[in-house]
């Protein structure tokens, strides 16, 4: 499931994934052979936009909001609030998801 534009969306993927002709896949891939979590979840964002050449670069807050449904805050280091360090750590305590 995404949350998508206030709503959640079932997306169901199948386990095929685009693979060039030496087999290797086209588009996310993992160092290791046999972890193909990544591809599978860039199929499902393809399938929620419509095709892989719909999908743009993003951001690991837009992800948290689409895995999770919650609230994204952005905060700029350069022009951070000066209490930034007491942010974080209520954030922690409150077990929100953060990525930089």
């Amino acid at each position: 499931q995404f949350w998508h534009f206030g709503e959640w969306i079932d997306v169901v993927v199948d386990d095929r994934l685009p693979v060039n002709e030496a087999g290797e896949l086209l588009f996310v891939s993992s160092v290791y052979k046999n972890v193909f979590w990544g591809a599978l979840l860039e199929k499902a964002y393809a399938k929620l936009y419509g095709s892989y050449e719909d999908l743009q670069i993003g951001q690991v807050s837009e992800a948290l909001v689409d895995f999770t449904g919650g609230v994204n805050i952005k905060i700029k280091l350069a022009e951070a609030p000066p209490d930034l360090w007491d942010i974080l750590t209520r954030a922690t305590y409150s077990r929100s998801l953060m990525g930089c």
